[in-house]
């Protein structure tokens, strides 16, 4: 079984929603994955758990990505086309504070080191909601324009975890092999279990295991409800 631990940004300062953790935090859950997992990386023929990155917050550079080097491991990064380099106005700020992306030298120099980049969509919309159209362009436009840059891209990482039947056809024929969110159904609906602020080392082995079922019944659901405070996000990306 293939399943991304999901990190979004990595912050000393604290932040107003739940999708963030701080670096030492960060660190210590690296160092649990390193000693008692399978790390890998998708496409690798072994299973194991893919360390992502939802977003491309420029915080992924500035305080995770010194961690992974000091760890020797490699990660998905997903980026926001639209918002490289940019501040992150595709998303609501609770306090009128906003974080900025990765630019594209940042990215360039993570690529050299072996991180692997995939697409997060042109503009992070729920694509659920889009037209067939509309879809087709975030899927395709997003890939053709980073492997402009970078190379091939072959993962997307759904923005919301809202993906459909339709979605994934979608995804399908724009070439992807690997698609983040879901239930683990196929390549392209890889689970994703999101690491937030609230969690500890007990409760990520949890969502390793996926054990003691209850448990990490009860984490899903956690998971679920910190994943609809983005619902006003939602409303203005449809």
């Amino acid at each position: 079984m293939v399943k991304a631990i999901q990190f979004h940004r990595i912050t000393p300062k604290f932040q107003f929603c739940g999708t963030w953790n701080y670096p030492g935090q960060f660190e210590t859950f690296i160092e649990f994955l390193k000693n008692n997992t399978k790390i890998v990386l998708p496409g690798d023929e072994q299973n194991g758990v893919v360390i992502t990155f939802d977003d491309g917050d420029k915080s992924i550079y500035r305080y995770a990505f010194p961690i992974l080097k000091k760890y020797g491991i490699r990660a998905v990064v997903f980026l926001i086309v639209d918002y490289i380099g940019k501040d992150d106005y595709w998303d609501m700020a609770l306090i009128g504070r906003r974080s900025p992306h990765l630019s594209w030298d940042e990215i360039h120099e993570m690529k050299e080191w072996g991180i692997e980049f995939g697409s997060h969509t042109m503009s992070h919309r729920n694509l659920t909601k889009l037209s067939a159209d509309k879809v087709e362009y975030e899927l395709r436009e997003s890939k053709r324009s980073l492997e402009q840059r970078l190379g091939d891209v072959n993962c997307i990482s759904y923005p919301f975890n809202r993906t459909s039947s339709e979605v994934v056809r979608q995804v399908q024929r724009a070439g992807y092999g690997f698609g983040f969110g879901g239930q683990g159904q196929s390549d392209l609906l890889l689970k994703k279990e999101a690491v937030y602020i609230t969690d500890n080392v007990r409760s990520l082995n949890t969502k390793i295991l996926e054990k003691p079922k209850f448990i990490y019944w009860y984490d899903r659901v956690k998971q679920q409800v910190i994943n609809y405070f983005t619902i006003t996000t939602m409303l203005v990306k449809r």
